[in-house]
């Protein structure tokens, strides 16, 4: 059976900010802001928020809107560039859809596995 990738939080003051279990990914999906429509690509995301490499990036406190195939579609505000060409999206999702969102991203990551880093080759 694969092995699903994690990424650990980098602190315990980063564990206790994040509510929902980050899942890593290489899912080809869709984002809208500011009159833009640009396809993306989701490294990491969770229930309340996303990792995705898109050009051109949104401006930060934009709104936006993501359409992730297989998972859904999920509003929510740019939050920071954590690396180039790369946007930190928090997300706003609802309580009722968090548990059946995080359940289709398990799913969607075992058919769309991140990219094994330099270190595991």
């Amino acid at each position: 059976m694969a092995k699903l990738s994690e990424k650990p939080p980098e602190s315990l003051a980063e564990q206790e900010r994040r509510q929902f279990r980050r899942i890593a990914t290489r899912i080809e999906g869709r984002i809208v802001f500011a009159g833009v429509d640009a396809e993306c690509l989701v490294h990491e995301m969770s229930a309340s928020g996303a990792i995705v490499e898109v050009l051109p990036m949104p401006a930060l406190g934009a709104d936006v809107a993501l359409d992730v195939p297989e998972v859904g579609f999920a509003r929510g505000i740019a939050r920071r560039y954590p690396a180039d060409h790369l946007v930190s999206i928090e997300l706003a999702t609802p309580p009722a859809r968090r548990d059946r969102l995080t359940d289709k991203l398990i799913l969607a990551a075992f058919r769309n596995p991140p990219e094994p880093s330099p270190a595991d080759k």
